[in-house]
């Protein structure tokens, strides 16, 4: 069986909807910037060099007031774009402006229902792999916004119609009911499952326990397969309950969890580690949460 087990793990690196190159986790979680994030700058002229440091040569300059769009991070510096210029600038000039979504626009949608607690991941475009995570919560005076967030989806962006290793985060709206990890709960009121060392994800579409958590050890047989579920970006986490229904072939394993280093997953969605906790004591099944992945001029169809 443990053969069986890292077989399907090195098949996880190819077709599993949650993860990508497991070997590349950092021992620090970097965030990434989402390319939607937009900065002002605020020295009076800000050079934009060819790298992250002063050591890099100067490509161009930009004045006071200028409006970027910020597309990456490393410490201690920005990489932006701002028209046709793109560079890396240090992030002490640059003021960042997150927010993205109103709380006014999240008044008026009408497929919430009766949550009282909304996460929306939005992505410039269906290409993009970088995104931004902004949460919300009703209240007596209606919806109104908590925190925002950077992170990252899929490889190949979203898609509406979302397959088995695609490389794609499925658009859409989806129920959050389940948390997980390999470490103790970290305060979070949903169901929490800890993760042991016998815990897979069954990612075989022609398995009948097709996208569910099984123990490996006790279903000997019943999968070609299936997704290691101990591992470190999985410390803590949630399942995002895409296709429920189970049907083949429409994508398996579908979770919010920590982001690696590789700056996309295989169709999951991913923040810093410091962001799943807080999202995570957040969360309240009592509350109904959501949430919606979708590109950013789909965000009123909701």
């Amino acid at each position: 069986m443990k053969k069986r087990i890292l077989k399907a793990s090195l098949a996880l690196s190819i077709f599993t909807g949650g993860l990508l190159n497991v070997n590349m986790i950092p021992s620090s979680i970097q965030t990434v910037e989402a390319a939607t994030i937009k900065g002002t700058v605020t020295a009076t002229t800000l050079n934009i060099r060819s790298g992250p440091s002063t050591n890099y040569r100067v490509v161009a300059t930009i004045k006071k007031g200028a409006t970027v769009s910020i597309t990456s991070s490393k410490t201690g510096w920005y990489k932006i774009t701002v028209g046709t210029k793109t560079g890396w600038v240090s992030s002490k000039y640059i003021r960042k402006s997150t927010s993205r979504i109103a709380s006014s626009t999240v008044n008026h949608m009408k497929t919430l229902g009766t949550s009282k607690q909304l996460i929306i991941v939005t992505a410039d475009n269906e290409s993009t792999r970088n995104v931004v995570i902004e949460t919300f919560e009703k209240y007596d005076s209606g919806w109104k916004k908590r925190n925002t967030f950077s992170g990252v989806i899929g490889k190949n962006g979203m898609i509406s119609s979302k397959h088995e290793g695609d490389y794609e985060t499925p658009e859409g709206k989806y129920t959050i009911t389940t948390a997980f990890g390999r470490q103790v709960n970290p305060g979070t009121k949903l169901p929490y499952r800890k993760i042991t060392a016998d815990d897979v994800w069954v990612d075989d579409s022609k398995s009948t326990l097709y996208n569910t958590w099984q123990s490996a050890s006790k279903n000997n047989g019943r999968w070609n397969s299936a997704e290691k579920m101990n591992i470190s970006l999985y410390d803590y986490g949630f399942v995002i309950n895409y296709n429920v229904s189970r049907t083949p072939g429409k994508g398996s394993a579908i979770f919010f969890h920590i982001a690696g280093s590789s700056g996309y997953t295989a169709g999951c969605t991913a923040t810093s580690k410091t962001n799943v906790i807080s999202i995570l004591k957040w969360l309240d099944p009592l509350k109904k949460p959501i949430i919606i992945q979708t590109p950013f001029n789909k965000v009123t169809n909701y």
